[in-house]
């Protein structure tokens, strides 16, 4: 037989643990909530290719980009941080001009969406001889 001091230990304990366990998840809870920081978008790109944009002479002022024919086009400007790519070799905007005349190849123009200005041009590496 059960006496009346056991029956009063075992629901204290389960007391006990449900009130640790509610704590625990509120707090895992709170800490999920205060991890998730806003997300804002910091660069944006325009998938092309170079039979759809014209590179200006020398890097320097703005081009105009689409990501197909009948597409409407973005005005990019560049400035003195721009980068430029073939594959993910890092090149001088006179190799990647030089490259991009060969033939229509895929071009990735990433720019800061609040300026669009232009952070790093990308050209595809296939097909490109270096």
């Amino acid at each position: 037989m059960i006496d009346t001091n056991t029956r009063f230990q075992a629901s204290t304990g389960r007391a006990h643990r449900s009130r640790w366990l509610a704590l625990l998840a509120g707090a895992l809870l709170a800490a999920t909530a205060a991890a998730q920081t806003p997300s804002r978008t910091i660069e944006e790109c325009v998938e092309s290719g170079t039979g759809l944009v014209t590179l200006p002479g020398v890097a320097g002022g703005s081009l105009s980009a689409s990501e197909c024919r009948g597409c409407t086009s973005i005005r990019l400007s560049f400035d003195g941080n721009t980068r430029y790519y073939i594959g993910k070799e890092a090149v001088t905007y006179a190799r990647l001009r030089e490259a991009a005349a060969k033939g229509d190849v895929r071009l990735y123009l990433f720019y800061k969406p609040t300026t669009r200005t232009l952070t790093r041009l990308r050209l595809a590496a296939s097909g490109v001889a270096k």
